[in-house]
């Protein structure tokens, strides 16, 4: 009986009704048009892009439109990959020290010496120690009496080992010409550059690098101003002095926000100046 009433149970159950949930099969066709807009990224691969930026130490700088309103200075993080910056810029600019690489020696060298000389092979920097010499030295652009060297100079290095009897073995550096450099004296920053970094021919036109430079200096003095600014000209005809000192001012004016005191410029006239040594020092205090 129980089992005649299970069977009857089961036969009850696989009958569906119209009150039955079940699944439902729809046929047929419709037409569905998607409206979403589809973002397409194109990326542009540079493979060799993380090795150029090491080998140019690269430094980037703004556009004219983004430094004239927004102070580099407080510039959020956002915009170092907006289209607000300009190609990288390798800096013309030396600051402190210029690197002089030397090669190794083995533990023979017992003393050696570093010999900097001028166009005319004239002596102006010399440092020597004992033991073996670092990797690398580094010249501050001084001469032996501390003063700056020449802007416009070319400068030459020999490096000499020497043996425990005193044999030397000569190396010789390559050339380098001072076109600007950034340092501290007297609690003042100066940068000095080449006029003919800046000007055309020493004349009053400027040179298609000049902006690059005027850039620069606009960082330095952004960095450093306390008190004042003064651009000093040196030339060999006074009213070049006069007009590159007010060409250097008007630039940094309209890369800076300084007080109507805080910027002046004082020409320096020197009878018999070799126009490559022509230069424009600013004095940052």
């Amino acid at each position: 009986m129980n089992l005649l009433l299970i069977v009857l149970l089961i036969g009850q159950a696989a009958e569906p009704t119209e009150h039955d949930i079940g699944e439902e099969v729809i046929t047929g066709e419709a037409e569905f048009k998607i409206t979403d807009r589809k973002i397409v990224l194109a990326p542009e691969l540079k493979p060799f892009a993380p090795l150029d930026s090491i080998i140019s130490q690269e430094r980037y700088i703004f556009d004219d439109k983004l430094y004239a309103t927004i102070d580099s200075l407080n510039t959020p993080i956002l915009y170092l990959h907006s289209e607000y910056l300009r190609i990288p810029l390798l800096s013309r600019l030396v600051y402190g020290e210029i690197a002089l690489f030397i090669p190794r020696f083995e533990k023979t060298v017992s003393s050696w010496e570093l010999i900097i000389t001028d166009s005319n092979g004239e002596i102006v920097r010399r440092i020597a120690e004992r033991g073996l010499p670092p990797a690398s030295l580094s010249w501050d652009g001084r001469k032996n009496n501390g003063t700056m060297c020449n802007m416009g100079e070319v400068y030459n290095y020999v490096f000499t080992a020497f043996d425990a009897v005193g044999n030397p073995t000569r190396i010789g550096g390559r050339s380098y010409r001072f076109t600007g450099i950034v340092y501290e004296e007297h609690d003042n920053t100066i940068i000095a550059i080449a006029s003919n970094e800046l000007f055309r021919d020493n004349t009053q036109m400027s040179t298609e690098y000049a902006g690059y430079y005027y850039d620069e200096v606009a960082n330095v003095i952004k960095d450093n101003f306390q008190e004042e600014v003064i651009v000093y000209s040196y030339s060999e005809s006074e009213s070049r002095a006069k007009a590159h000192g007010q060409a250097v001012m008007d630039e940094i004016v309209k890369r800076t926000v300084l007080p109507a005191e805080g910027i002046k410029t004082a020409p320096r006239f020197t009878i018999g100046l070799q126009p490559k040594f022509s230069k424009i020092e600013i004095v940052i205090r």
